[in-house]
């Protein structure tokens, strides 16, 4: 159940992403749940969200260097969540900000020194997002019946 409504989230992100874009407007979102959902599911979980969310964003052959930083980010969270013991309320926020900054630091460098506001909308922007999924999946996972 929890796998679906992970899915639903990606959906969603990625239709109001692709939404925003038809308005010129560029925001990370589907980065930004998958990030999420690398703190709330398994590795092979994780595996086929990002598959879908890669497909969502890049779906002709060939891979570029932002689709491998989406698609590393995750499972990066994923593994260093067993590392270092934060609470997942602050380790999205975290795990968001930092794959942001990994992601402009691969893919346009010079966005971060030019255009620091387009990184800051962005950066509020998937953190709201991301947040939103955090919650409503933490939500889930406290409701479950053992």
């Amino acid at each position: 159940m929890r796998f679906a409504l992970a899915l639903v989230i990606l959906l969603l992100a990625a239709a109001v992403q692709f939404w925003l874009m038809g308005g010129g407007v560029f925001f990370d979102l589907i980065f930004a749940v998958l990030t999420v959902f690398g703190l709330f599911f398994g590795f092979w979980e994780t595996a086929c969200l990002v598959l879908m969310g890669i497909f969502l964003l890049g779906w002709r052959p060939g891979i570029s260097m932002e689709l491998l930083v989406v698609a590393a980010v995750p499972f990066a969270v994923f593994a260093l969540r067993g590392i270092f013991r934060m609470e997942p309320w602050a380790a999205a926020p975290a795990g968001i900000l930092a794959g942001l900054l990994v992601l402009y630091a691969a893919a346009a460098p010079h966005f971060l020194l030019a255009n620091p506001v387009i990184f800051l909308e962005d950066a509020c922007a998937s953190l709201i997002a991301g947040m939103l999924a955090f919650a409503i999946l933490r939500r889930d996972t406290e409701h479950r019946m053992p």
